[in-house]
């Protein structure tokens, strides 16, 4: 028998006549029920001080997955305590087990090395909030939108659909492009005889109108002025802040306005000429 119940056994034969065997045999199962009992409050309350402890919501997929970690290990190790402590009721010596324990955990520590190292890097991962899911990523050449975050590996689908599973433990250097705002860019280009003192008072009118027009848009666009001087035209650019990736539909759409606002104001937008001359 462990310590606590034969120290419990000890002082009901000292005070009361009780048939001892039968007495141990009673004890010693009220003792390994206790220490079932006592291993299902550890767990219950372990899991409820995790929850509150890192404000486990069902919209956050971090400490979802973060607190399903803990709980696991927590989980693990609290029955594991349990077992040897019934089998010492029972009167086995553990000193095998945990022996074996810690072999078949070195054996088994050599053969999944890569999985430990998925399982370390995705907690630091999520831990960290290097992505969450939704984000817009690049991991190793590949761009797409996070689909899911788990502690093992990373789920990314790109523009055309294409759906990429990542080992968290290959995943390297990361670019997360939902982290800060995004800057769209629009080019366009005006003939060379251009009034460029005209234009530069125009742009500033037709900028003060993108904010109102497009929500997305986080403040007034900026007009860089002249870029390139190109072959048949005199190139511009505009650039914008927007949330994270939404800049995409905004370029195309405020191209469409530049034009619409050059040729609305008499600016001609040249299309590329080839000068020949005749040799004499």
């Amino acid at each position: 028998m462990s310590n606590l119940s034969e120290a419990i056994s000890n002082l009901l034969l000292s005070r009361w006549d009780i048939n001892g065997d039968i007495l141990r045999i009673v004890i010693i199962g009220v003792t390994i029920i206790l220490w079932v009992i006592m291993g299902f409050i550890v767990v219950r309350a372990s899991n409820f001080i995790i929850q509150k402890a890192l404000r486990v919501s069902k919209n956050d997929p971090r400490s979802l997955t973060v607190s399903k970690l803990i709980k696991s290990i927590i989980r693990f190790v609290v029955w594991f305590i349990v077992i040897l402590l019934v089998l010492g009721e029972l009167g086995v010596d553990i000193t095998p087990f945990i022996a074996t324990a810690g072999v078949l955990g070195l054996a088994i520590g050599f053969g999944t090395q890569e999985l430990v190292k998925d399982f370390i890097s995705g907690f630091f991962i999520i831990f960290e909030r290097t992505f969450n899911v939704n984000d817009v990523v690049e991991i190793a050449g590949f761009k797409g939108s996070v689909v899911s975050l788990g502690i093992r590996s990373t789920v990314v689908r790109n523009w055309r659909g294409e759906v990429k599973t990542i080992s968290n433990g290959s995943i390297g250097s990361v670019i997360n492009f939902s982290r800060n705002d995004s800057i769209g860019i629009v080019d366009f280009g005006v003939a060379y005889d251009t009034d460029l003192e005209k234009l530069v008072s125009l742009m500033d009118l037709f900028l003060d109108t993108v904010c109102e027009k497009y929500e997305l848009v986080k403040e007034k666009p900026t007009f860089q002025g002249v870029t390139e001087l190109a072959n048949s035209s005199i190139n511009l650019r505009i650039i914008f802040k927007t949330e994270p990736m939404q800049y995409f539909a905004i370029e195309r759409a405020l191209r469409k306005d530049v034009v619409t606002f050059l040729t609305d104001n008499d600016i001609e937008i040249p299309f590329p000429q080839v000068v020949v001359h005749n040799a004499s």
